[in-house]
């Protein structure tokens, strides 16, 4: 196997896992925490460079991933919600996370229909930059006071700012669109310095902030794998036999940064393990994809 196809098959997903151990060897790195959101904008921004509005952008089986995207969290916080507020908030914070930018790129690598996950992809994290919001505050119970204001204008310039630059990248020449549509091979390097910021904060948490025990972070393990497994079967019935494997991972490969920083910045670490959790387990059934497609990919060629 040349190195190229080896790399795009387990390498990026071992970085993902070898810059998470980085993080976790060096908490001291989360007094750089505050650049999460401003990294995370700019990997949105490249996102959406590529985006067109158009109708079909709303055909039902993207519309039916939103809803099951908002009705998954529900379930999963109303599950935990009369016995601890915790697990209640990581079952909501970890299934409203929207469609991972990375999907369409996912997509594309299998040979699927790319245009149906970038559909999901707008709809899902635009949806959530005003739905989070406006349900958090309400969830989160008297012992965690959030502002809606505070939380809807902070999700506002984080999700739409890079959106609206974004279109007006379009305006420019086309020699000065191409030469930013060549940031975009920086997008991944820029997810890796974000996770490492990201579990080095989470380090630091439970290393000298957390008052909760090994039980529960075992807890959060097991319900971000469930929220796993549920999201990538769901989002398989929705899309049937035509769109499988799109509406699979529109809903079960999640933008997970956005609702990192959301946990971090206004609830606790503890409640951003939920995700952090899952980015392991949605990139180890994704890396069991890339090999499944590339093994018949070969029997084919064969």
């Amino acid at each position: 196997m040349k190195f190229t196809s080896f790399y795009n098959t387990y390498g990026k997903g071992l970085s993902l896992f070898v810059m998470m151990g980085l993080g976790f060897l060096f908490p001291q790195v989360n007094k750089i925490s505050f650049m999460i959101q401003y990294l995370l904008m700019v990997m949105l921004f490249f996102s959406f460079l590529n985006i067109r509005f158009n109708a079909k952008m709303l055909s039902g089986g993207v519309v039916l991933v939103l809803l099951a995207n908002v009705g998954i969290a529900l379930a999963g916080y109303w599950v935990f919600a009369g016995s601890n507020l915790t697990l209640a908030l990581v079952a909501f914070i970890t299934a409203i996370a929207p469609t991972a930018i990375s999907s369409p790129v996912m997509i594309d690598f299998v040979q699927g229909k790319v245009a149906y996950v970038v559909a999901a992809l707008v709809l899902t994290n635009l949806s959530s930059a005003v739905i989070v919001p406006l349900i958090l505050p309400t969830l989160v119970g008297a012992d965690l006071a959030i502002s809606i204001w505070d939380l809807l204008s902070s999700s506002v310039m984080v999700m739409f700012i890079p959106l609206l630059l974004a279109q007006l990248v379009r305006l420019l020449p086309q020699a000065g669109q191409d030469v930013i549509q060549k940031g975009k091979r920086f997008t991944f390097p820029i997810w890796l310095v974000n996770l490492f910021i990201i579990s080095a904060k989470a380090a630091n948490f439970i290393l000298y902030e957390n008052t909760g025990s090994m039980r529960i972070v075992l807890d959060i393990a097991l319900i971000s794998l469930v929220l796993c497994a549920v999201n990538f079967a769901v989002g398989a019935r929705i899309g049937g036999k035509e769109y499988w494997r799109e509406a699979s991972q529109a809903l079960g490969q999640k933008n997970l940064s956005f609702v990192i920083w959301i946990a971090l910045t206004y609830i606790n670490p503890l409640v951003a393990m939920g995700p952090m959790f899952y980015i392991l387990y949605h990139h180890i059934y994704n890396s069991w994809m890339i090999y499944q497609f590339e093994k018949q990919r070969i029997q084919v060629i064969a």
